[in-house]
């Protein structure tokens, strides 16, 4: 069964890191994108962020616009005037961009694309002032009180058509990366943690607010490892305090074909790794749609996929440094 079947009892979410993914188009006078060279293309933003290139942002519309998922958890969309510009211009208007601006410093936000055609009836509740209740060292003796998370969580309650029964929450987030450019902590471990600490409070209390009854799925680029498989330490709470399993191990994916980035050390060497998730409760583990679940690779073309990269240079000129992740739910509206 191909991801884009149609099949009335099934939700088909995509989870997609899209890589800086600004469109801030304040110089645009026409829609009409074709035969557009790159330089013309960026000279339509007075902005300092670089656009996203034009050949990418149409790869990654393509693959939408075939692959058809009901919703897209976006991260690294550049707040809502790019996801709104992204789908004027590029998804022909057949989505419709839930975002809330949230707390990166760079303005790279987690938002939702919807499909219009659905008429989900849905609501977006922002995170980006809940505290982590977390200080690095140095701030301890400080006046300072608290960080918030370096995104957001993008918290989406949808509903059935009576607009009032719960059917599902997704819980999107973006969380710290490694960099640590302060020198303060190594590969934000610690802040990521905290950051992971009260996502999972966050995911706590909408369970016990829906009673346990409705699924809730927590997806997004958690920058760092926190599958089963070789769990890092700052997400091994996720196996000890809750009963969250990855749906790609649901979907009893091989392991070399989770990988959503591939990474390259000091010496070049390739590394690839799984860092982008959709977690699920077990006790709603019949829900997800096996066939329908996995890692997207990028194609040459429809159905032959492009290898993983060998090096930067090639992993540059993918549309995105991430792979999406899919998941299909049997849920109905």
């Amino acid at each position: 069964m191909s991801y884009n079947t149609h099949m009335s009892d099934c939700l088909k979410l995509m989870q997609f890191n899209l890589e800086n993914f600004f469109l801030y188009l304040d110089n645009c006078k026409s829609h009409d994108l074709e035969g557009m060279n790159e330089t013309h293309w960026q000279d339509l933003t007075h902005s300092a962020e670089k656009l996203k290139p034009l050949k990418k942002a149409q790869e990654i519309a393509e693959l939408i616009l075939r692959l058809v998922p009901d919703i897209v958890l976006c991260c690294e969309m550049g707040g809502l005037e790019s996801a709104e510009n992204f789908c004027k211009l590029f998804l022909k208007s057949k989505y419709e961009a839930h975002l809330i601006e949230g707390n990166s410093n760079r303005g790279i936000d987690v938002g939702y694309l919807i499909r219009k055609d659905l008429k989900l009836k849905t609501l977006l509740i922002s995170h980006k002032d809940r505290p982590i209740n977390f200080l690095y060292e140095h701030e301890k003796n400080s006046e300072k009180k608290t960080h918030y998370f370096s995104r957001d969580v993008a918290e989406l309650r949808i509903f059935g058509n009576d607009g009032q029964s719960l059917k599902l929450v997704l819980l999107g987030v973006h969380l710290k990366s490694k960099l640590d450019l302060d020198g303060v902590d190594p590969f934000g471990k610690s802040r990521r943690a905290a950051e992971f600490k009260t996502l999972l409070e966050i995911y706590s209390e909408v369970v016990s607010e829906s009673t346990g009854k409705v699924p809730i799925v927590i997806g997004g680029d958690f920058n760092g490892i926190a599958s089963s498989l070789n769990t890092e330490t700052e997400f091994k709470s996720l196996y000890d305090q809750t009963q969250l399993i990855d749906v790609l191990e649901i979907s009893s994916v091989e392991p070399e074909q989770r990988v959503t980035q591939v990474t390259f050390d000091s010496l070049g060497k390739a590394k690839p790794i799984q860092i982008d998730y959709f977690f699920i409760d077990q006790k709603f583990k019949n829900l997800v749609v096996t066939e329908q679940t996995k890692v997207f690779r990028f194609e040459e073309v429809p159905g032959i996929e492009k290898p993983l990269p060998l090096n930067i240079d090639q992993r540059a000129k993918m549309p995105s440094d991430h792979y999406p992740v899919l998941l299909g739910l049997k849920i109905t509206f």
